[in-house]
């Protein structure tokens, strides 16, 4: 593993925004596919989630976020050093990344360095250490870390959206102002297999298969037609077997047990996977906060979603997290981290946009 130790990285503030719009799996037994939705909602656990039906981004929540965090740290934007953006799905063209578009619209200045990171899933390990790292330097002293993916563009409509009867990803992004903070320590475990990358990926996506848009077969002979794919069967065994026996290993060196920790937030892929995950590492349930059932899979943000939701206006001191997300590379990391549930903003849903963003008729 690539074992990473940062001295002095304190959390100031935590906050999540969600879409307004909630949208709930047709439960109705006389419903025609009744069968199979149920079975669905039985091995996903998801019942609803948080869609924008308005053309919001994860740049427009992301923006809420950011100054819900703002606020509750006393901070002003100007104060910020750095801006990373974590995920999947730009506003525009990924080079002009989510990140540099939130710069704009916090109306920050040309001293604050901005990238996105375009890991999925498993990005909050992975962003949370170029932060921690980022902050070792002498000069750099606050960092925001926003993180959200837009879903709704997968439908061709809004009328196709409405009409999904079931669907595993929701919308939702947060934001989480790092800083320097004397005896604060976080440590990272990251790791990544190469091998499986074609166990979550979109072949039509990029320019490997630009003139190749057909169908065709994928490497374990299944017959692909478009869109994201995913080898379920795969996935559930990575997320269950390899990223359970890694969160072993960094318990291991830590020279810690699951037990020493307040908490334990993994990645809300599904329900099945995260209550096999809870069973193997021997989690006392209560101490594995889940959003999934309610949110959906929230993708890069699922980890940060859930702390706000499970940790906003809980009366404690600072709690011990042990934090592990998963996804596409095959990639995964696990943290060790100190929160205190009084910078954790209660969660807020919003309907803003920014209008300007959006092409205007030719006259």
């Amino acid at each position: 593993m690539a074992f990473l130790h940062f001295d002095n990285v304190g959390i100031a503030a935590l906050a999540g925004a969600l879409p307004e719009h909630v949208q709930t799996i047709d439960m109705d037994p006389a419903h025609p596919r009744a069968a199979y939705i149920a079975n669905f909602v039985k091995q996903t656990g998801i019942r609803q989630r948080h869609i924008s039906i308005t053309e919001q981004t994860a740049t427009d929540l992301g923006y809420t976020a950011l100054c819900k965090a703002l606020e509750r740290a006393g901070w002003e934007a100007k104060s910020l050093d750095a801006l990373i953006f974590m995920s999947q799905t730009p506003d525009f063209n990924p080079s002009t990344s989510n990140a540099h578009v939130l710069h704009n619209h916090m109306k920050l200045g040309d001293h604050v360095l901005a990238f996105d990171i375009t890991l999925g899933c498993s990005s909050f390990p992975h962003g949370l250490s170029v932060c921690a790292a980022l902050l070792q330097q002498a000069h750099i002293n606050r960092i925001a870390m926003v993180s959200g993916d837009t879903v709704w563009p997968q439908y061709r409509s809004r009328e196709e959206l409405l009409a999904a009867s079931v669907f595993l990803s929701g919308e939702g992004s947060t934001a989480i102002l790092l800083e320097k903070a004397k005896s604060s320590p976080v440590d990272v475990a990251l790791h990544s297999d190469g091998t499986g990358y074609h166990f979550l990926y979109d072949p039509w996506q990029g320019c490997r298969n630009a003139w190749r848009r057909c169908s065709g077969l994928m490497p374990n002979g299944e017959v692909y037609e478009g869109g994201g794919y995913m080898d379920g069967m795969e996935i559930t065994s990575f997320s269950t077997m390899r990223v359970v026996d890694s969160i072993r290993a960094f318990l291991a060196r830590m020279g810690r047990d699951v037990r020493d920790y307040d908490g334990v937030v993994l990645h809300q892929a599904n329900m099945q996977i995260v209550k096999t995950m809870i069973r193997r590492l021997k989690v006392d349930r209560a101490k594995a906060p889940t959003t999934v059932e309610r949110l959906g899979n929230t993708n890069g943000a699922s980890v940060s979603l859930t702390m706000v939701d499970a940790y906003a206006g809980r009366d404690a001191g600072p709690l011990n997290l042990l934090v592990s997300a998963f996804g596409v590379g095959l990639s995964w990391g696990v943290v060790s981290l100190s929160l205190d549930p009084a910078v954790v903003v209660p969660m807020v849903t919003c309907s803003n946009r920014f209008e300007d963003d959006f092409l205007k008729p030719a006259v």
